[in-house]
């Protein structure tokens, strides 16, 4: 019994590490809310299960364990009713048909993947992974299975009984503890990788990150010829703020102006700190005679904005903007013609935006 309880742990753990990664992907990407992960999820936990029952343990001479609730339990807690719905399918299916034929066992086998289904869905949907929660439902989980163990064994049955349940419980709070180790560890990196790809002062992407972001949005640009716009934007006499109220003032001001850029920019389009004073805008589905409209309305709300400086002192800025359009303007030269339109709304007289020709 000993060897195919550490066999089960082993599969266990081995299924818990590599899934996670699959899934920390779709999560990356934003696809575990989609109904379709959900299907698949459900799909790969209920063909998991069916491979747990052939890693059986003995509980006795007659009968054979094996943790084929616990794909149940995970499907729910992690795709909610659509997931674990598939995954009880799946499992009750092969439980009742395949796997030793039609028997009141595997009738009863069933009943109890359904059973753990439906206690699941009472207390695992649509809530976060907690301790509490997850062992309400193993609780009552294996007390379904000593009910159908009742059941099915006729004399000397509550020593097995009782080695079930002891195993059950272990098998469940370390599919628990991996799963918690295992976020703890995705959020762990998401914001380590997040932190290196952010400004520090203002939140925003910094320079290294808007370059990969750049070469990401210009391929997508090409593969749908949809246009995007990069804007590029300075703060005007940003020197003499830092000269007059000092450098702390002068990060206030950062920080609030990058307020002001996430309130006038869609969530899709990405915002990034160059240095300095200077910051870089990357708008999706826009053209060259879009952008005129969007960067005008950032020109006016900074304007129109009251900076606070840290002793109170209330203070007003504007900002220059340049801009140039892909495929408009061709990849290598979008920066420097939105330079050099930046650079013509600096020497025109600030507190305006141009835009880069396409000739």
């Amino acid at each position: 019994m000993l060897q195919s309880l550490i066999n089960n742990f082993t599969v266990l753990t081995t299924f818990l590490f590599f899934g996670n990664m699959v899934w920390g992907k779709c999560q990356a990407y934003n696809l575990h809310k989609s109904n379709q992960t959900k299907l698949i999820l459900g799909l790969v936990l209920g063909l998991f299960g069916v491979a747990l029952m052939y890693y059986t343990f003995p509980i006795n001479t007659y009968v054979f364990a094996d943790f084929r609730q616990l794909p149940i339990l995970i499907s729910v807690s992690l795709g909610g009713w659509i997931a674990g719905l598939v995954a009880t399918v799946i499992i009750f299916v092969y439980r009742l048909v395949f796997l030793s034929g039609v028997s009141m066992a595997s009738i009863w086998g069933a009943v109890n993947a359904l059973g753990t289904f439906i206690i699941a869905i009472l207390i695992l949907k649509d809530y976060k992974l907690s301790l509490q929660r997850w062992a309400w439902t193993l609780g009552l989980s294996a007390g379904l299975s000593v009910v159908v163990f009742s059941i099915i064994l006729v004399e000397n049955k509550w020593v097995p009984i009782g080695t079930f349940c002891l195993v059950f419980i272990v098998g469940g709070m370390f599919t628990l503890a991996m799963l918690l180790y295992l976020k703890r560890s995705d959020d762990s990196l998401r914001i380590m990788r997040e932190a290196a790809h952010r400004d520090f002062l203002t939140g925003l992407f910094n320079a290294r990150a808007f370059e990969v972001i750049m070469e990401q949005r210009i391929a997508s640009s090409t593969r749908y010829r949809v246009p995007i716009t990069l804007l590029l934007i300075d703060i005007d006499h940003f020197k003499q703020v830092n000269d007059t109220f000092g450098h702390p003032a002068g990060d206030a001001v950062l920080s609030q102006l990058a307020m002001v850029l996430r309130d006038t920019f869609h969530p899709g389009d990405h915002i990034a700190r160059k240095g300095g004073e200077e910051f870089a805008v990357i708008v999706d589905d826009c053209d060259s005679e879009r952008i005129e409209i969007i960067a005008e309305r950032l020109r006016r709300n900074v304007e129109n904005q009251i900076f606070i400086l840290p002793d109170g002192t209330e203070h007003k800025i504007t900002i220059s903007a340049g801009s140039a359009t892909y495929p408009d303007i061709v990849e290598e030269l979008l920066f420097e013609r939105a330079d050099q339109a930046l650079y013509q709304a600096k020497t025109s007289g600030r507190n305006r935006v141009c835009r880069a020709s396409s000739i």
